[in-house]
């Protein structure tokens, strides 16, 4: 399992929040905050 770092900023205010998690799920993640205007960084 591929692990990342996910990022996102809460409707684009405030500190970015980070976890580690699987590939996957930093895609579907990513996906989801991304339709609701939130800035994403996957790494």
């Amino acid at each position: 399992m591929n692990h990342v770092t996910f990022e996102y900023q809460v409707m684009g205010f405030g500190n970015w929040i980070s976890a580690t998690v699987s590939a996957d799920i930093a895609n579907t993640l990513a996906e989801e905050y991304r339709s609701y205007g939130w800035p994403v960084k996957i790494s």
